[in-house]
């Protein structure tokens, strides 16, 4: 390989793009804040047991949904082209990887919920206990360890829900000490950042940043190729 992935230089990498990008990321990250703020409140008002508040919820969703793919087509927009004007439609995701994300989201958690419901069944014990322990952190470990890669797949590849998942262990693959590494310095910057408000505003787009940044150098490394300053610099 030219350029073997490096946890270092991906953690150098990704701080670079957020300083160069700082003010554009910010207001991003606020703007989508407000929005989802005024959507929940929508939400909110409009929310009961009949079928205009789950129609409500589910917009909610979706509008959340888009926001997240938003942001994280803005980091690749950020990488490719850095000496280039973004115009606004540049970052909005198209309906394929909404629909690719959503339908991610809604299988993991129906399996989740299905898992959790048949443990509920058993008799108690200490085999119950053990089994909702292993259940809940196999789910939040899929969540926060493959699914962001997935997200990359979905927005940076166009990928179904299907093929994300599948790309995204073989992008692992032989780097999954490398990448755990990150994971625990993530898990390290979240519990940080969410001691404070004015943390999750910069904890939040530098997390996704690494996880941007990450999924491109794997990438290159997988390929064998040598990186391009402008997408990984």
């Amino acid at each position: 390989m030219y350029h073997p992935f490096s946890v270092s230089e991906t953690l150098k990498t990704s701080w670079d793009i957020f300083k160069r990008n700082f003010a554009t990321i910010i207001v991003f990250m606020v703007l989508s804040l407000l929005a989802i703020i005024f959507c929940a409140f929508w939400v909110y008002y409009f929310w009961d047991e009949s079928f205009i508040g789950v129609v409500c919820a589910f917009l909610l969703l979706v509008a959340i949904t888009y926001t997240f793919l938003a942001f994280i087509k803005l980091l690749f927009q950020l990488m490719d082209n850095a000496y280039y004007e973004i115009r606004f439609k540049d970052v909005i995701p198209n309906l394929k990887m909404v629909g690719s994300y959503l339908i991610l989201l809604l299988l993991v958690s129906t399996v989740m919920v299905f898992l959790s419901n048949s443990i509920k069944n058993l008799p108690d014990g200490v085999t119950k206990n053990i089994l909702g322990i292993a259940v809940g952190y196999l789910f939040q470990f899929f969540t926060l360890f493959y699914f962001p890669l997935c997200n990359c797949f979905i927005v940076d590849d166009q990928s179904g829900p299907f093929e994300s998942v599948a790309q995204s262990f073989g992008l692992i693959k032989g780097n999954i000490i490398k990448y755990f590494t990150l994971f625990i310095i993530i898990e390290v910057l979240i519990f940080i950042g969410s001691l404070t408000f004015v943390g999750i505003i910069f904890v939040i787009p530098f997390v996704n940043i690494i996880l941007a940044v990450t999924y491109r150098k794997l990438i290159y490394s997988h390929l064998d190729v040598d990186d391009d300053v402008a997408e990984t610099n």
